[in-house]
């Protein structure tokens, strides 16, 4: 199985924050909720939550998303989509304005929160619309939407509540919205843009599905429990027993350490770990 964990150089810009751990964390212990389903994360950064999705079956379709007003984000996925074998030199499957071949279950886009359309040339168009049609033109739906901490400037908030409300309302009705943020201030509230778009969200207790904090905030490890449980809070039972996989969560642990020693102190890095929530937003009913 390809290994998600894989870090780029901090060179690139890039750096994986703690609520992506989270989330992917999340993605693994409830892995049968998302294998064989049509994935988008938006503001991908690193993508480690759209590449561990991606490794889960070849059936499962990931989308990689982030601005694409800053090519060198896109790059930085294109490096990690080449680190973790989601680069396949034998299929002829290409990401839109790119040149390298990328599996048939994995496209690599730019998308700006909030913007629906956007008319680059006279044959050339992006936008949030512009995915939705080549998502139904490929004979899919959206199951899911992905973004670890998503909700970090307050003045993007809208922008982002909007992109998700639109495939929500004229798209794919029942898919889900999981998200994992970072409490940086008590101030910040998202529920009046909740309210305003007709969503809905619940909290995702981390202890559902045994988010172990020390191994992150002691031993600065990237290794993950390996344990399932049924989904609760109201969703039906699934049965996640998958004793002959292997968590792909749990390599390169010895340069996860080197790289994170480098930006973190371990007081500090506990402490972000203690305001990371997780949220499922839907429809409202």
């Amino acid at each position: 199985m390809p290994n998600p964990i894989k870090l780029l150089d901090p060179a690139y810009g890039c750096y994986v924050w703690p609520s992506a751990f989270v989330l992917s964390e999340y993605i693994w212990a409830r892995r049968n909720l998302f294998r064989d389903k049509t994935i988008i994360e938006i503001g991908a950064g690193t993508s480690l939550p759209g590449f561990l999705c991606a490794s889960l079956s070849p059936e499962t379709h990931v989308i990689l998303t982030d601005r694409p007003d800053v090519p060198q984000i896109l790059e930085n996925i294109h490096e990690g989509a080449r680190l973790n074998g989601l680069i396949d030199s034998t299929e002829n499957h290409k990401s839109e304005g790119d040149n390298k071949p990328l599996r048939q279950n994995v496209w690599i886009r730019g998308l700006k929160w909030g913007e629906m359309f956007l008319q680059c040339d006279d044959d050339h168009e992006e936008g949030l619309l512009k995915l939705i049609r080549d998502i139904e033109q490929s004979g899919k739906k959206l199951d899911w939407i992905l973004g670890s901490d998503t909700f970090y400037d307050p003045k993007d908030f809208e922008d982002l509540i909007v992109t998700v409300a639109y495939i929500l309302t004229y798209h794919s009705p029942n898919a889900r919205f999981i998200t994992s943020y970072q409490e940086r201030s008590s101030k910040r509230s998202i529920q009046y843009l909740l309210d305003k778009w007709k969503l809905e969200s619940r909290q995702i207790p981390l202890k559902s599905f045994d988010f172990d904090y020390d191994k992150y905030a002691t031993s600065l490890s990237f290794a993950f429990d390996d344990k399932d449980e049924s989904i609760n809070e109201g969703r039906e039972s699934t049965d996640t027993s998958e004793d002959d996989e292997t968590n792909p969560l749990e390599k390169d642990s010895k340069k996860g350490n080197d790289l994170l020693s480098d930006h973190l102190d371990k007081a500090a890095y506990s402490a972000s770990l203690q305001s990371i929530f997780l949220l499922e937003i839907r429809k409202s009913s």
